[in-house]
């Protein structure tokens, strides 16, 4: 007698999420094959793909961290694969999310110098596009700044007279 596999837990944590974003599956694939052409991934997941994950099956490499991205983009805060029931794998953005605070940069720049210090294989499993660096670039110039480390007070000005009448090209080395 052969024994059943056992069943998997509904993702109730996704569709919740999927509710909220107003999403239905088959726009969910489609966000999450766009995002993926935007890393260089060719993916072709479909409406049955989410209907999958909502039954329990696990997105395999770094598609957990592609669907947090798209929720994040969608919802306005930043969620990670655990927050949406989803088994966590090296991140696709390490070194290209903006983080929200500087506790949170440090936490990034943390787990990115944990990666390096060890074997490499982790980061040889990030996948890296140029185009990439537009989201953080974006969200940087348009965010507003952080109280603990923006800087509040009007810079010192140096009265013309006592700078120099142009600028200095290059400086003596004798």
């Amino acid at each position: 007698m052969t024994e059943r596999p056992a069943q998997r837990t509904p993702n109730r944590q996704l569709a919740a999420l999927i509710a909220e974003a107003g999403f239905s599956n088959a726009g969910l694939a489609r966000r999450v094959d766009q995002l993926g052409l935007e890393h260089g991934l060719d993916l072709r997941y479909d409406k049955t793909s989410v209907t999958r994950w909502l039954r329990g099956q696990q997105p395999r490499g770094t598609t957990p961290a592609l669907i947090a991205e798209v929720f994040t983009r969608r919802l306005g805060r930043r969620l990670t694969a655990q927050d949406l029931g989803l088994d966590a794998c090296a991140p696709v953005y390490a070194g290209l999310e903006f983080a929200g605070s500087p506790e949170e940069a440090v936490d990034i720049v943390g787990g990115l110098w944990r990666k390096d210090s060890g074997s490499h294989a982790e980061l040889r499993k990030i996948a890296f596009t140029p185009a990439g660096l537009v989201v953080p670039s974006r969200d940087w110039l348009i965010g507003r700044a952080d109280e603990k480390v923006a800087r509040t007070e009007v810079p010192v000005r140096i009265p013309a007279q006592g700078r120099p009448a142009g600028p200095r090209l290059a400086v003596p080395l004798d």
